[in-house]
Formats: structure tokens, C-alpha cells, sequence
């Protein structure tokens, strides 16, 4: 059976269970044989979603136009190894799939060759336009920091809850409660992870930041990746920079990962975008690759436009501008726009992703990407209707949601949010970054405020 074809049944497959209760434990430390068991097969903290991060790897790279045949032949030999508790050979079998996957042949006439592929920063920004955008009175940047940190924190805690699984899965569960929070609400996540530790080398170096600097503060302050990030971060421990640490076997490069984390950049470039997909890119390259990179400086350009263009549709059509020409991430963002401007409904929208992109991995960031942008088209701006939506299309719900309440809490300031949303965190953000393990939300949009300020952008 083909990769994509053993993910796209068991996705379809699965449900989520209502009374589940999400498991965070991250202190607790990995040996090696948990590492690998979680390679073969995980759930997912939040919703308990089953993932088998190893068939996504193998998936991922067919994606990318590469013959994946000899790696999809030793997973079968690799489950049963798995079945067995026959850590040894399992061991040997990932390494081989692994070393398989990084020398994969090219398969010929295989669109994915046909689309242009930067991966550096001159490449990809040789025409971005240099539009600047008026300033803002303190204040008024000040609310809409803190509602974008609000609106990404809110829209994070709900979707984690729900990720893993199908729309029609959620919806047959959870009806009319999706775009609500399911449960206790968590800020946990690994999301925003990488965004405090942003913060906190930007602290050091301004806009002089680069991917090396950036990389050394993951490595010091961040105890455990995922996918793309993992791959990463095993690499930066091994003295493996950017931008090699993110596709030395990493078959997740173009996954969602950049895209997940750059709200940041856009909270930090509220008058260019263009500054704000540089700096997008400088954290990107990390972890990703290619179309992985174009994801991330995206949901940059995003945030920062949302400063100061109020209309969803508008927005995303002015998005388009700091996407690479003939790449493959700009034709999904062009598709997705067009079903959007040519359908009645998002639900039918959403119908069209998924049948698009059924051979892709639900972390992928081609379906997020088309979520995202589905749920900001048809949101007209409220921030209840933009959480519905995104809910309801599935996937990965908390990376999409973070990323949608993220622009929607800047374009409209902190009234977008009721209390519904913010009364539940007290101001307060928990998460596993190392020396910000409790961080009150008010005081972090006062730090992003104080840092745009002293780089100025």
C-alpha cells in the first residue's frame, strides 16, 4: 500500500473520543525506545488523534516528486517489528527508511519538478514590493499586539482540543460545539513555543538576527520538538546549521511547522511586510525548506497587513504579493482563492481541500494553508464566526486557528474577543520553554511592543 493511501484511510477512519483528556509530559524526559515507538505511532496530546509520524515522512517525500517505493516496502516490515516490541530491528529498519528517503531517485515528469523552488532569501524576496504602511499611535498598536497574542493563544487552546482528525469526523462528534472551546481550555502547545524563543534572541540582537544566533537559543531553551522541528533540533545538536538542519533528513521541510510560528514576525513588522518576511525566513530556515519556507512567510505577511488592511478578502489577496511566482505554495494559495471567490458556501470549500490534497499529510502545509485562508475569507472579520469555520475544516485545528485568531485579533483590536475567550487563561500563558514556563499574556504584548519599538521597524 502507498504512504499517502495508509494515512488518507486511517484519517478517514478515526474519531475523536468527547471525554478525552489531553496529556502534556514533556518533563518527564524520552529515552531513545520511547523516540522511536513515537515515530511509529503517537497521539496526539491535545485530542488524541493517532499519528504515525514515519508513514508522513515517507508520504511527504513522494509529495516532493521523489520515488518512495524501497521506503514503503520496509514499513510493513517495520510495523511488525513495532507489533513485536522488537526495538532493535525497528531501530534498524527507521535508520534504513530514514538513509532511503535522503537519496530518494527523482521521478520524471513529476509536477512538483515543474514549479521554481528559492531557498534563499535574495531568491525568494526578489519581487516582494517595499510597500510601508503609515504609523500607529502606541496605543493603538499596543491593543492590537495584545488581541493578535490573545487571538492566537484562544484559537490555539480551542483547536488543540479537535487536531488530527477529519471535518466530517469533528463534525459528527461535536456539531454545533465546534468553534467552542471542548473541555478546560490549555495555552500548552508547541506552537508558540518557538515564538517566545524568538523573542528572546530578538531581545538580543534586534533586526541584526540571524539563523545561526536564532538557532542557538532553540537548542538552549527548547526541550522537545515535533516533525520538521524535531529533525531540527536532533541536527543543531549535532552542529548542523541552517539552513542544512532544516533538510538534512528531513522529510518533513514542508510541513507546517514555519507556518505554525511566524505570527510573531508580523506582531514585530506591523508597518512592512516585507521586513516582516524577512524575518519570517531567518526563523524558517531552521527547520524547513522550499515550499516549508513560503508557509512561515506567509502567515508573517499576514499578521503584518492586518495592521492595517480591515477587510479578510482584501487581505489575503494582498498576501499574494510576498509569495514566490511560479512556486507550488503560490498555486495553492491562487486555488484555494478562487474556490473561495467561486463557491457559496466554506463548507463546500472545505470539500474541494480535501478532496485536493487527499495525498497529503494532515501536518502538511498545503491543506493548513487552504484552511486558513478559507476561514479568513468567509470570517467578515468576526472573530466567533473565523473560529467556527476553522473548526470545523479540520486537521491541524490549533496551528490554523492560532494563525487565523492571531490576524483577526490584530485587524480588529482587543474587541473582537469576548470574554468567553479570554476570561479562562487570567492573563496567564503556560508553556515548556525553559525559564518561561508562566508568562502573563499582557506583560508579553508590552515585551513585543517594547522590542518593535527599540528595533524600529
Amino acid at each position: 500500500m502507498k504512504a499517502w493511501e495508509f494515512e488518507y484511510k486511517i484519517r478517514k477512519s478515526i474519531k475523536p473520543d468527547p471525554n478525552y483528556n489531553p496529556v502534556w509530559d514533556i518533563d518527564s524526559g524520552f529515552s531513545e525506545d520511547d523516540m522511536l515507538k513515537m515515530m511509529w505511532e503517537s497521539f496526539v496530546p491535545g485530542s488524541g488523534a493517532i499519528e504515525h509520524l514515519i508513514v508522513g515522512g515517507v508520504q511527504s517525500v513522494e509529495n516532493m516528486g521523489r520515488d518512495v517505493t524501497e521506503a514503503e516496502k520496509l514499513l510493513e516490515i517495520g510495523f511488525k517489528a513495532f507489533r513485536k516490541s522488537d526495538f532493535e530491528q525497528l531501530k534498524l529498519i527507521t535508520e534504513e527508511i530514514f538513509e532511503n528517503l535522503e537519496r530518494a531517485p527523482l521521478i520524471k515528469g513529476h509536477r512538483y519538478h515543474t514549479f521554481k523552488r528559492p531557498t534563499r532569501w535574495e531568491g525568494i524576496s526578489k519581487e516582494f514590493p517595499e510597500t510601508s504602511y503609515p504609523m500607529q499611535s502606541d496605543s493603538v498598536l499596543l491593543d492590537k499586539i495584545y488581541a493578535g497574542w490573545l487571538g492566537q493563544i484562544a484559537g490555539a487552546s480551542m483547536g488543540t482540543r479537535i487536531e488530527g482528525f477529519t471535518s466530517r469526523a469533528l463534525r459528527e462528534v461535536f456539531g454545533d460545539s465546534l468553534g467552542k472551546y471542548i473541555g478546560k481550555p490549555s495555552t500548552l502547545n508547541d506552537d508558540i513555543t518557538y515564538e517566545i524563543v524568538f523573542l528572546s534572541a530578538f531581545k538580543d540582537k534586534k533586526r541584526d538576527i540571524d539563523s545561526e544566533f536564532l538557532s542557538k537559543k532553540w537548542v538552549e531553551l527548547i526541550p522537545f520538538g515535533w516533525s520538521a522541528e524535531l529533525v531540527a533540533l536532533e541536527n543543531l545538536k549535532k552542529g548542523i546549521l541552517p539552513p542544512l538542519s532544516g533538510t538534512k533528513l528531513n522529510p518533513f521541510q514542508e510541513w507546517i511547522g514555519a507556518q505554525m510560528r511566524c505570527m510573531v514576525h508580523g506582531f514585530l513588522s506591523p508597518y512592512s511586510p516585507s521586513e516582516a518576511a524577512r524575518l519570517a525566513f531567518i526563523d524558517s530556515q531552521i527547520s524547513h525548506s522550499g515550499n516549508g519556507i513560503y508557509g512561515g512567510i506567509h502567515s508573517a505577511v499576514l499578521v503584518s497587513l492586518a495592521f492595517s488592511i480591515e477587510d479578510p478578502k482584501k487581505l489575503v489577496i494582498e498576501s499574494l504579493k510576498y509569495i514566490p511566482m511560479h512556486t507550488e505554495f503560490r498555486e495553492v494559495v491562487e486555488k484555494t482563492i478562487n474556490w473561495c471567490r467561486n463557491t457559496n458556501s466554506y463548507e463546500e470549500v472545505i470539500s474541494l481541500i480535501t478532496d485536493e490534497f487527499r495525498q497529503y499529510n494532515w501536518v502538511h502545509l498545503y491543506p493548513n494553508t487552504a484552511r486558513v485562508i478559507t476561514s479568513l475569507w468567509f470570517s467578515n472579520g468576526d472573530f466567533d464566526r473565523a473560529m467556527k469555520i476553522v473548526a470545523q475544516a479540520g486537521f491541524d485545528v490549533d496551528c490554523n486557528a492560532g494563525e487565523v485568531g492571531s490576524i483577526i485579533g490584530v485587524m480588529e483590536g482587543t474587541n473582537a474577543l469576548s470574554n468567553y475567550w479570554i476570561k479562562p487563561f487570567n492573563d496567564n500563558l503556560e508553556t515548556y520553554v525553559r525559564g518561561f514556563e508562566n508568562i502573563k499574556i499582557s506583560e508579553l504584548a508590552e515585551t513585543t511592543l517594547k522590542l518593535l519599538k527599540e528595533a524600529k521597524c
